[in-house]
């Protein structure tokens, strides 16, 4: 990854273009990786910026959301976040940052991911539909950065859930929700506790491969043509090896934000009270019910 302050300054002002087109605080994880190729993250914003300014591309973006939200309600059962950071003695200040920084990636993630692929596909050939809405985009604006824990310099406990993290999903990095997210260590722990055997399911799994196809058919219907084929970026001097790393690059990212909207909507489930309620059982104890 390039971070925004060991960028080259044509790339900071390639940073600065993409997070106001998103409205976002800070740069994208996905960004940065890009930015290891710079001609490509030029030729890339060239080709997506015209998509990224309509009204269309975020309205697709939410039924992204919509629809990871839909699944991980109905189909798994999740607990009362918010009673557990009280438990857990968090202030109100406290637990309004929290619901702040899940409600930045319950709106950033979807739009990753449209964006991921898009891309993914416009290697192959032109992506999108012509006759799309080209309507001005209208979209929110957070102002705020989130603060980002790196995994050098986390806590112990932190960087043994986040190698844990690391261990699970198979990858080399923890990524940025997480990192948020552990500004609230005892948070994290609950949180990851939570969603770690939701992931071992097989359902969890049917789901990111729901939400994945789910993207990749928004991305056809985007404002099009987006054209940026693997035969172009060899014509701005790219070798091979660049192009197959960029290619696998973004499939990772298609398959990780996949799962990424899907974590985070269970956050948001969390901070709203769960969907898992409680019932009497006859000697007293409380018994979590089935989600619906």
């Amino acid at each position: 990854m390039v971070r925004e302050q060991d960028a080259p300054p044509a790339v900071q002002e390639l940073y600065q273009e993409i997070r106001e087109s998103l409205g976002l605080a800070h740069t994208s994880v996905l960004h940065k990786v890009y930015a290891y190729y710079p001609r490509f993250l030029e030729a890339h914003w060239h080709a997506l910026r015209p998509v990224v300014s309509t009204r269309f591309f975020f309205q697709l973006a939410e039924r992204i959301a919509a629809d990871a939200y839909t699944r991980m309600h109905n189909y798994f059962e999740i607990p009362d976040l918010i009673a557990r950071t009280a438990e857990l003695r968090f202030s109100s200040g406290a637990q309004q940052e929290l619901r702040e920084t899940i409600e930045l990636f319950q709106y950033s993630n979807p739009l990753l991911l449209l964006i991921v692929s898009a891309q993914m596909q416009a290697f192959d050939g032109p992506v999108g539909d012509p006759v799309a809405p080209r309507a001005p985009a209208n979209h929110p604006v957070f102002t705020q950065k989130p603060v980002f824990i790196d995994e050098e310099t986390a806590p112990a406990p932190t960087r043994k859930i986040f190698d844990d993290m690391k261990r699970t999903f198979g990858m080399p990095v923890v990524n940025s929700d997480f990192r948020a997210l552990a500004r609230w260590p005892d948070f994290l722990r609950t949180y990851w506790e939570t969603l770690r055997p939701i992931y071992a399911s097989p359902l969890y799994q049917q789901s990111v491969y729901a939400v994945r196809e789910n993207a990749l058919a928004f991305a056809r219907e985007l404002p099009g043509p987006i054209e940026l084929t693997v035969a172009q970026l060899s014509e701005i001097d790219m070798t091979d090896d660049q192009i197959a790393s960029l290619v696998r690059i973004t499939e990772l990212f298609v398959g990780g934000l996949s799962a990424l909207v899907l974590n985070i909507a269970m956050a948001k489930i969390g901070m709203e009270g769960g969907n898992r309620h409680e019932k009497k059982q006859p000697n007293g104890e409380q018994q979590p019910t089935q989600a619906a």
